[in-house]
């Protein structure tokens, strides 16, 4: 019969199957055994709560991914069992039990207690009201019997110190050691405080050491013996290897309690409360005996090691000893230490002396937090020891650091300006700009907290500062003037130059001496313990390191340079792939791109001028929908109906480049794939394309700007806007608007720029430098990333783009600047320590200058003339028209004329006021350009209309125009009124401030004019005070006069008839383009603006005074270049250029015409012809009208005119 089939059993089959039976058991097991567990809350009510915990979280609106909803729930779990926790454990501490008396459960099955646990339960029990007396107290011997047995023993002490030894290696019973033997007459261990126990022979007993559960008792139920004491004083050192293991008595444990215990006596108060897992913790963690004991242990110990080595013959070695004996060599030189140079916050102050003082300065959680994330103040230790060791600082950081606004609080925090401090001086901040003084000063102020008192500003014209003054903020000039009547600077105790890297002619002018005052100070310093050095730190974003590093006549030493490395938030910045000629035209279209595609965020957009915003503003206001297209109608008419227009009014309106394409290879694409590529330098990762606001509001933003138009940039747009910024230069430093995260740089920038030979400015158009480049980058990173889209090309910014831009020093004229060093007595102006020295000539040119206004000698000393111009914060030709002003009581006159000349542009171009018509390309009119055309005629009569009332004092003048504008302003001094009148609200109350400043000045610096009080309010002047006023102004501008072409010794050439006066050719006194073609033009024209362009041709006046020469930028497809302009001020008359130019180089006299014979024959008097000539040139000169002179003979030159 065939078996039936049976399935092979496999093993682990098997197995796995009763594996997981037996798992189900042990499960049903554990239920039933949890069948009586009480839950704390249902399953419904814990989703319950679970559901009312997201509730709370959706509220506070928290947003959670379909990623974290997990995590959420683990989250919510986690939280409620923290919560059921706490309610728990509040529960329990109401039941609370005494449980002092408690015994560790880890004590369960140890057997016989050790001596520490049987103390510290006798101590529990004892201050529980149970008496343990016989476990706590013990009887001792006195200390008298303790010596007297002690001085007994020394010399079986030493044997049996021998025999003593126990090492934790068993050895053979039989092995005993040979020094036990040696002398039996006394007890082993009697010299010791508690004699050792000995066997029946007389030997010590020696208990070996066990240890239960790894803790190391320090007590113990019998007597210490000898052993004991040894092998806890020698547990923690390192063992000794003058004996060999054989050499040891071995002896039988006794397992009765752990020995090693060197403190006697019963615990000392506390040890009871000792936790239980401190007894079990780690193995030998004995109780700290005390002092007396630590003496007693340690002086033995070292005892007893010398007499067990003597009786051995063992000599141990000193490691230290062994280093200390190495021979060296006789000639043997060690070599220094390399040591790597310590970080400036580590090298030791070289002041040791300075006592530390520091200002406690409390400020609200916002602003604290605000200023953690500026990067500079992780550099505060570094940047204050860096002040601390060295006079002089340079620190350079990136845009957005913070330097502006903590390095004065760095200051002032450690003790600088405080009045009880080591150094009580001020600190001194200076700003280029005085927009940027203000608003620096109340920023620092606001930060300060409880010290805002302390921070304030003083500017040219206000100023908050007094007593309580801590930090002052102000313009470079102020600190300047502060510098020429106090050299020292006792009131200062640091000065901070901010924005170095713009390079203006006060702040090179102020580092030259600040770099010699911070000299002084510190010698000054080491004679008198009262005066303590001065110590400059000089801060720039982008600065030339060079000029100050590398210029040992600026700085002998140079100074440490410190770089804040980073911004405080990255910029990307974003290059164009072409650069084209018409970048006003290219701003528009990327910034309708970049508006519809960039995400939220302001847009600063940086221009040439006030033409570029005005064209820009317009055609995106009409690409927005926001302006009235009929408002501004268009309109064509062919250019032979045209009328003449005036040439040349709006300067440097062309670029300065000649050439055809920027960029060298220009590479041929599609229109779609061009459109591509720039829209894809819209796309920011991590954020939504095309989710900014739909609508723009553009804001200008340049210097002439009304103060209250320019805050404007400051408030948020409108709801659903963007902010579109239109903005000069102004804003690369000056300003930091919020909310900018896009720039749009064009690359340009107007600058006037100044010829050294002929003296003719012009404003042209060119690129910018890298550093400014960089500046324009950061303002998109000062409150948040942001990105810079710019309109040139990578190669045009590496080839075209200079790493700096030149000092003012070396593009202006410099004649206040030496003037102001001769007043301090620098004789030789070209040994004072520029950052960058200007040229020779340009020095040459200025001192010849001031000879001509009296202000220095022939040999170069300041006279006192020239020191009192110098007081006053005025060029020096202006200073010069103030102080002869005082004649016919022409003060307050000439005070007012003085204030008009200094403030730029009273008056609206024409370009401003007239409306433009736009170009229609329909031929015939309509009804549009009919109205457009009316309001442009309108426009023109009343601007005609205006300048011709204010030209009521004298048609010829341009000086007296501006007189008459500030006279009838202070009557009205109304923002309505400078509308009516076509000029500038702005302007005006400058020059009303500028007034005031004056008459203080003379008040306080001149003695004669003390008397004067300020007027604000001006009488029309006399006749006769006009025709001086007029005289004063050609005083001060007696170099820059100019004859008519056709009444010139030497008329020019004439290719056709004037028909306008701004057609009439003049001839300088100094003439331009010496140097170049003969087909140049060399003539100069009365600029259209002027009071003399509505003259005839044979109305111009003969000799006109201008107060400089322009010269438009010429146009890329010009032919002809553009005429020089003169900017008049007035016309003079032959009679008075004799009268003024007396006692100058400018003036020679012919032989004399007729002689009157006087009293004195080395005296006499006689009519001569005076000649005009500029020195250095050829010729005779201009001849002038015949006038009286008086000479007298002097031996070996003749004639002499006094």
């Amino acid at each position: 019969m065939v078996k039936k089939f049976v399935p092979r059993q496999r093993k682990h089959k098997v197995l796995a199957r009763q594996k997981e039976a037996g798992k189900d058991n042990r499960d049903e097991a554990q239920a039933d055994s949890n069948a009586a567990e009480i839950v704390p809350e249902s399953k419904k009510e814990l989703e319950a709560r679970k559901a009312q915990f997201r509730d709370e979280l959706k509220g506070q609106g928290v947003k959670v991914s379909g990623k974290k909803a997990k995590r959420l729930e683990k989250y919510i779990e986690n939280k409620l069992k923290k919560d059921d926790s706490r309610v728990l454990l509040a529960q329990l501490s109401n039941n609370k039990i005494d449980t002092s008396l408690f015994s560790s459960t880890r004590r369960l099955g140890q057997g016989k207690e050790t001596k520490r646990q049987l103390l510290q339960r006798a101590l529990r029990e004892h201050e529980a009201g149970v008496r343990h007396d016989d476990e706590l107290f013990e009887e001792r011997q006195s200390g008298s019997d303790i010596e007297s047995e002690s001085d007994q023993a020394i010399k079986p002490r030493t044997t049996q110190n021998e025999a003593t030894r126990v090492e934790p290696t068993k050895v053979p019973s039989s092995a005993a050691p040979k020094a036990a033997t040696a002398n039996g007459e006394l007890a082993a261990g009697s010299g010791l405080k508690r004699p050792l126990e000995l066997d029946d022979e007389g030997r010590p007993i020696i208990q070996k050491r066990q240890k239960r559960g790894g803790v190391k008792s320090k007590f113990s139920t019998s007597a210490p013996t000898f052993a004991q004491q040894e092998s806890d004083a020698t547990s923690d050192e390192e063992e000794w290897g003058g004996f060999s293991s054989n050499e040891e008595e071995p002896t039988k444990s006794n397992g009765g309690s752990d020995s090693g215990s060197e403190v006697e006596g019963p615990p000392v108060e506390g040890s009871e409360e000792e936790s239980d897992e401190d007894d079990i913790s780690e193995d030998g963690s004995d109780e700290e005996p005390g002092e007396s004991t630590k003496e007693r242990s340690s002086a033995f110990k070292a005892w007893a090691h010398q007499q067990r080595n003597e009786a051995l013959g063992y000599q141990p070695i000193d490691s230290t000893a062994a280093v200390l004996d190495i021979p060296k060599p006789e000639n043997f030189q060690p070599r220094p230490a390399e040591q790597d140079p310590l970080p400036q916050e580590l090298q030791p102050t070289a002041d040791t002396g300075r006592k530390a003082f520091s200002v406690s300065v409390t400020r609200t959680p916002e602003i604290e937090e605000a200023r953690l994330k500026l990067p500079i103040v992780a550099e505060e230790q570094k940047i204050m020891e860096a002040i601390h060791n060295n006079n002089i600082v340079v620190i350079c950081g990136a845009t957005g650091s913070g330097k502006t606004t903590q390095v004065p609080q760095f200051l002032f925090e450690a003790g600088y300006g405080s009045p009880n401090s080591p150094t009580p001086g001020l600190i001194g901040v200076t700003q280029p700009r005085k927009v940027a003084a203000v608003s620096m000063s109340k920023r620092v102020g606001q930060e300060l907290g409880d010290h805002s008192h302390a921070v304030a500003y003083q500017i040219r014209f206000e100023g908050t500062a007094d007593a309580k003054t801590s930090i002052k903020f102000m313009t470079d000039g102020v600190l300047l003037r502060e510098v020429s009547t106090d050299i020292t600077l006792r009131k200062y105790s640091s000065v901070i130059i901010d924005e170095a890297h713009e390079r203006s002619v006060n702040t090179d002018v102020l580092i030259g001496m600040l770099s010699r005052v911070v000299k002084l100070r510190q010698e000054m310093a080491e004679e008198d313990s009262n005066m303590k050095p001065l110590k400059l730190i000089i801060m720039s974003a982008t600065l030339r390191i060079d000029d100050l590093t590398k210029n040992p006549t600026l700085f002998p030493t140079p100074p440490p340079v410190l770089d804040i490395e980073g911004r405080q938030f990255p910029v990307t910045v974003h290059f164009a792939r072409q650069t084209g000629h018409d970048y006003v035209e290219e701003m528009f279209n990327k910034i309708t791109r970049g508006h519809k595609k960039l995400p939220p965020g302001d847009f600063l957009v940086f221009l040439t001028s006030y033409d570029d915003i005005s064209r820009l503003s317009q055609k995106l206001r009409l690409a927005s929908g926001s302006l009235n297209v009929a408002t501004y109608p268009k309109a064509r008419i062919s250019a032979s109906d045209a009328p003449l227009e005036v040439e040349d009014i709006d300067f440097g309106e062309t670029n300065e480049s000649t050439h055809d394409d920027y960029d060298e290879i220009h590479l041929v694409s599609e229109e779609g794939d061009d459109e591509e590529d720039e829209d894809a330098e819209f796309e920011i990762p991590e954020e939504e394309a095309g989710t900014g606001p739909l609508r723009m509001h553009v804001l200008p933003l340049y210097s002439l700007l009304p103060t209250k138009e320019q805050m404007r940039v400051f408030e948020p747009p409108p709801e659903g806007s963007r902010h579109i910024i239109l903005a000069t230069n102004i804003a690369e430093t000056s300003l930091t608007i919020p909310g900018i995260r896009y720039v749009f740089d064009c690359g340009r920038a107007k600058e006037r720029r100044y010829d050294k030979e002929s003296g003719v400015q012009s404003y042209e158009i060119g690129w910018i430098s890298k550093a400014s480049a960089s500046q324009r980058s950061g303002r998109a990173g000062r409150t948040g990333s942001g990105h810079c889209y710019r309109l040139y090309s990578s190669a045009v910014y590496e080839r075209d783009f200079a790493d700096f831009t030149d000092p003012e020093l070396l593009r202006m004229p410099i004649e206040g600047v030496v003037l102001q060093l001769k007043a301090m007595r620098l004789q030789h102006v070209v040994n004072f320590p520029f950052p960058t020295p200007p040229e020779r000539k340009s020095i040459a040119k200025a001192e010849r200058l001031l000879k001509y206004l009296s202000a220095i000698t022939p040999k170069g000393q300041a006279t006192e003339f020239g020191s009192t111009m110098a007081r006053f914060p005025l060029p020096p030709r202006f200073a010069r028209i103030l102080l002869i002003g005082h004649l016919h009581d022409c003060l307050p006159y000439t005070i007012a004329l003085v204030a008009a000349l200094s403030v730029a542009e009273i008056f609206l171009p024409e370009s401003q006021v007239i409306p433009v018509l736009s170009d229609n390309e329909n031929s015939f009119r309509t009804n549009e350009d009919v109205i457009a055309e009316t309001q442009r005629t309108r426009a023109r009569q009343k601007y005609n209309e205006v300048h011709r009332n204010f030209r009521s004092l004298d048609d010829a003048s341009d000086a007296l125009k501006l007189l008459q504008v500030v006279g009838e302003f202070a009557h009205d001094p109304t923002e309505q009124w400078c509308e009516n009148h076509l000029v500038r609200y702005k302007a005006l109350v400058e020059s009303q401030k500028l007034r005031r400043q004056i008459t203080s000045l003379l008040q306080k610096d001149i003695p004669k004019f003390r008397a004067i009080t300020f007027q604000e309010k001006l009488d029309r002047p006399s006749v006769k005070q006009v025709t001086a006023l007029k005289q004063m102004v050609a005083a001060g501008f007696i170099d820059q006069v100019a004859i008519r072409g056709d009444l010139a010794p030497n008329p020019p050439e004439l290719y056709r008839k004037p028909h306008r006066a701004i057609d009439v050719p003049y001839v300088p006194l100094h003439p331009i383009d010496t140097f170049g073609p003969e087909d140049i033009d060399k003539t100069v024209y009365i600029h259209p603006s002027s009071s003399l362009a509505h003259f005839s041709p044979q109305e111009c006046p003969q000799y006109i005074v201008y107060s400089h020469l322009q010269r438009a930028a010429a146009a890329v497809d010009a032919v002809k270049r553009p005429k020089t302009r003169m900017i008049a001020l007035t016309d003079v008359s032959a009679a008075q250029l004799a009268a003024l130019a007396k006692g100058t180089p400018l003036i020679s006299y012919g032989k004399p015409i007729k002689e009157i014979q006087t009293n004195d024959p080395l005296v006499r008097e006689c009519w001569v012809v005076p000649y005009l000539r500029a020195e250095g040139t050829g010729g005779q000169g201009w001849p002038l009208a015949v006038t009286k002179i008086k000479q007298k003979k002097v031996p070996g030159k003749g004639w002499v005119v006094e």
